[in-house]
């Protein structure tokens, strides 16, 4: 069961929009690697990308890191090519930097909602970011 009050996730087109918030657990992180291998089951047959706000997010406890480690893994297997990365602290910056796997040029990191979906979209990702995620 989804927790709204921890994350949201939402597949638009061949993007999947991920908005973390407050502290992660290893069982939350668990849960959420589950819910997005079930989300991107029809569109991880090709290049997809992910927008990913984490200004409402604190962090994950050390017990939980490495299975964000997973999620970052599993999605770069599974064709996931791009990210843009909405963040309000370098220190969300640097956690997420340190746990991706993609080159500079494929993952994008910015203070603000628009700027994320417009490099998105400039990288061949149409679609529309949901209103809860602005």
């Amino acid at each position: 069961m989804p927790r709204r009050d921890l994350y949201q996730m939402d597949v638009v087109g061949r993007v999947l929009c991920v908005k973390l918030k407050n502290i992660w657990t290893k069982g939350i992180v668990k849960q959420v690697h589950h819910e997005v291998q079930v989300l991107v089951k029809d569109i991880q047959h090709e290049p997809w990308a992910a927008y990913v706000d984490i200004r409402d997010w604190i962090m994950p406890t050390m017990e939980a890191l490495e299975g964000f480690q997973r999620i970052y893994d599993w999605c770069a297997e599974n064709n996931q090519t791009h990210e843009a990365t909405v963040c309000r602290f370098d220190t969300q910056k640097h956690i997420i930097g340190d746990v991706s796997s993609y080159e500079p040029e494929f993952h994008f990191f910015t203070q603000r909602s628009a700027d994320a979906a417009q490099w998105l979209t400039q990288h061949g990702f149409e679609f529309d970011l949901p209103s809860s995620y602005k």
